[in-house]
């Protein structure tokens, strides 16, 4: 992801005219074309990642190895990270269209007015920008607490059936985590792990 505006800005470089051979903006122009697949495959990685839900299960651990009392199975919901996820992708192909389209008519312009080799640059100079900013929104710069701290290093899954237990998914290393912009939003897995924890309203998140 990193290094597609590079990529760009290498194909700008080797094509400025017949003094080149084509090989070399032929092989930046796939290049570009594999970076911005990966760069894609990547995006959609984090999505996933961040508005999945799936793995919330009832009892959040796992399955109950016995049949539940009726009043306790109601207060269990079975997650489904299906219209989040979806929502997720609708709007960021929405976004990708848009851009596209109004990437398709304006290189059109300035191709004419400034020539190839320099539209080529403001597409580098533009997948730069893109890059940075989709660095900023994952780059992860808050601490928030994830975990109650009441029963931190404890055996959640101790105690009565119908006691009430928080979300740990994995072995955490403590009770905070470091979060992005993207992960603080109100429909990620993050924002129902600590509604489900009874954390939601602290440090204004």
């Amino acid at each position: 992801m990193v290094s597609l505006p590079f990529a760009g800005l290498a194909y700008t470089l080797a094509s400025v005219g017949p003094q080149v051979s084509v090989a070399a903006p032929t092989f930046f122009a796939g290049l570009i074309g594999f970076l911005s697949n990966l760069a894609i495959a990547e995006c959609n990685g984090i999505i996933m990642e961040t508005f999945d839900t799936s793995d919330l299960q009832p009892g959040m651990t796992g399955r109950p190895r016995r049949d539940l009392p009726e009043a306790i199975r109601k207060r269990r919901t079975n997650f489904s990270s299906f219209p989040r996820v979806t929502g997720a992708f609708a709007i960021s192909q929405t976004c990708a269209f848009l851009i596209a389209a109004a990437a398709t008519g304006a290189g059109g312009v300035i191709e004419r007015r400034l020539g190839a080799q320099a539209a080529t640059a403001v597409v580098a100079g533009i997948l730069l920008i893109l890059t940075l900013l989709l660095i900023g929104v994952v780059t992860r710069f808050k601490q928030i607490q994830i975990i109650p701290t009441q029963r931190y290093g404890t055996n959640v899954l101790s105690g009565p059936e119908d006691e009430w237990k928080p979300v740990i998914i994995g072995n955490p290393s403590g009770i905070m985590r470091r979060m992005s912009i993207l992960e603080l939003g109100g429909m990620t897995r993050w924002k129902e792990i600590r509604r489900r924890n009874r954390l939601t309203g602290l440090e204004g998140y």
